[in-house]
This record gives C-alpha cells, structure tokens and sequence, in this order.
C-alpha cells in the first residue's frame, strides 16, 4: 500500500473518488525468512535473525525506537519481528511470537487500542495473530483461527463489517480468512477456499465487482486466487495458474493491458507470475524465472527502466530477484543473493542508498 502529500493530478484519479496520494498501502512480500516492505515513502527489511530495519519518513514517529524524522540509511529497529505493514502514519508490526503491535497515527482508531490518540511507543494489541494489513488509516489482522479483525477508517464501508461506523476497537468481520490486503479505501479479502471478496470504496470500479457502488459488505469476485494487491483505485490479484488480473482505474497504464480506460470487470494481463506488488500508480510483477516486470506511473522513477516516462504495457526492468515490494512511488527487490535494492522517489530517504534525497530512475542496492 502509501500516501505522500503531492499535488493532485486528475489525469491519475477519478474526480469523484478518494483525493488521497496512496497505492496499496503496504507490500509485506516473504522470501526464505526475509521480506521486503514499504509504506508510502518508508522502506522495511526483515532480515533472516527477525530482525527490522527501516528508512525514509519517519515525520510521525511512526517508527519504534527511534525519533528520526528522515532516514537515509537503515536503522534497526526491533528485533524478533514476523511481518510489518504500513499505512499513511501507522505501522503494524507482528512478532515471532504472535503477538500484534499498533504505533503511528491513530485519529481514525487504526491502532485499534480503544482510543484515537497518536502513540509514539508501539502498543500490544493483539495475540495470535498470523497476518496483518494496513491501509490508509485503517487495519486488519488473521488470527491463527483463522479469523479477520478490522478497525480504523470506515467510511466506504472499508473494515467489511456491513455498515460505515469508525472502529478504535478491532471488530470481527468474518472466519475461514487465509490473507488479507488494504487499499486507499478498499480492501480484498482471500477465503480458504481461494474465494476473493472485496469490499470499500469503488468509485473506480477497484473491487472488480462490475459496478461502481461501494460495498461495506464483502462481495465475491473470483475464484482459485493466491494473492492479491491493491493501489490507489485499482487492484490486481494472481490466480493459482500464475495468471494475473487487474480491474479498476488504469490511467497511466498501471494495469499494463496496452490502455488507460477504466477496467470494470477483472482482465487478464500477465502470466507465469509468483508475486505481485503495486504503488500509487503502479504494478509489479515478478515472474518464475526471476525477472521484475513494471508498468504505469514512472513520474519518479518508479519503473526502474531508466527514464521517468509512464508504461501501458508491462516492461522488464531487472532479473535475478525473488521478492518485491512497491512504496507510493518507489519500489524494492530482494535480489537472490539476499542483497535489496530500490529506485523511484527518494524524497524522504526511502531508498536507503546514502546518497541524499534525490530521485532515482534506475536499481541501486540499499546499503546496510
């Protein structure tokens, strides 16, 4: 997922949806026992020993134990941790041992501790907990039940629990869940049975569903799906044959189908994938064979291909990776050999390279 404060472009939203600078709000992609991550213009790593490293925006304090504003370099951060998400101001983190921590912007009740009060210190909230999902200022987790629990900003209908009420409390939402992803105002929901349900805001047609009528209802949308990934009003999910499909809003071609129309009902536009990741305004893909596929937004480099000049149709910008992740407008890979490396907007530090803030239209490793 991802919402950096820039000037409004309509040519990249529809005028009557969400004014909201944000992709799908945060990439949590697992490799061995390492992961890449990214919110908006902050970068994650978590390395082999559990432990997580952070760099860019750290204006809130969202970042445990540390009270940077900016990072240019990794700092670590706190050890023994599982995943991590990020939404606009708030972080979830997940512990080895199952237990689930809040800390950022809370104004929405996204941390979920029974108040809208900003915390700078992470808060426990949860036990049991196996997955986590953040979107712009709300949350979801699994427990190991196999349970989804939401809480935060519910204005479209956006927590799935049928009705449009704010949350600071987690509230159940449904059983049978195995993963879970949040957009700007949407999210898609994966059942056991690889059912996706989407529910939330839909003004771009992003829950795939034909319409353009929000839902605080979950719907279903497909079938003999694996995982999914949400930007600002559009979505992608990949099916179980390692095809993949987009739906929603496409006008800088981030769904990669060749157009800039809106997409009403899912479409096919990749195939031979095992990961996907999309930003603001972007997609990526990464392919069996190793190699990184891009398309859409490149405005700051996002693409990685070498210029700033948006993509219709999806291009290959790197080989030997096996995991990515895409910030607002940045992007990561976990390279094979355990290196990462980024490239895209630079302007909170979010590339990690030390080299200042400057923007980046091609790879360069993070440096540890």
């Amino acid at each position: 997922m991802f919402y950096l404060n820039r000037p409004f472009n309509k040519s990249y939203l529809l005028g009557a949806a969400l004014l909201l600078s944000t992709a799908g709000i945060s990439q949590n992609i697992k490799s061995g026992n390492m992961q890449v991550a990214s919110g908006i213009n902050t970068s994650f790593f978590i390395n082999a020993q559990s432990q997580l490293y952070t760099w860019g925006n750290n204006s809130r304090y969202q970042w445990p134990n540390t009270k940077s504003s900016l990072q240019y370099l990794p700092v670590k951060v706190m050890d023994n941790v599982s995943k991590v998400t990020s939404g606009e101001y708030h972080i979830l983190i997940l512990k080895t041992d199952g237990s689930l921590w809040a800390i950022g912007n809370n104004d929405y009740g996204q941390l979920g501790d029974g108040s809208t009060n900003n915390r700078s210190t992470a808060v426990q909230i949860s036990t049991e907990v196996k997955e986590i999902a953040a979107g712009k200022d709300f949350s979801f987790f699994i427990k190991t039940d196999n349970s989804l629990w939401a809480m935060g900003n519910n204005t479209f209908g956006q927590l799935g629990n049928g009705n449009t009420n704010n949350q600071t409390t987690p509230v159940k939402i449904m059983d049978n869940v195995k993963a879970v992803k949040a957009g700007t105002a949407h999210a898609y929901i994966l059942k056991a049975d690889n059912t996706l349900w989407a529910c939330g805001n839909n003004a771009a047609y992003q829950l795939g569903d034909g319409s353009d009528v929000s839902r605080s209802m979950p719907v279903q949308i497909a079938g003999s799906v694996s995982t999914m990934s949400l930007g600002n009003q559009f979505s992608v999910f990949l099916k179980t044959d390692g095809t993949v499909w987009g739906v929603g809003f496409d006008g800088a071609g981030q769904l990669g189908d060749g157009n800039t129309y809106t997409v009403h009902r899912p479409t096919r536009i990749a195939d031979n994938t095992t990961s996907i990741a999309t930003g603001f305004g972007h997609a990526l893909l990464l392919k069996n064979d190793g190699s990184v596929w891009a398309a859409g937004l490149n405005d700051f480099g996002q693409l990685g291909n070498g210029n700033n000049n948006n993509s219709g149709s999806f291009v290959k910008i790197i080989e030997g990776c096996k995991a990515i992740a895409a910030g607002a407008y940045h992007s990561l890979v976990l390279k094979e050999d355990g290196s990462v490396w980024s490239t895209g907007s630079n302007g909170s530090g979010q590339l990690g390279t030390g080299k200042g803030f400057s923007d980046r239209n091609k790879f360069e490793q993070v440096k540890f």
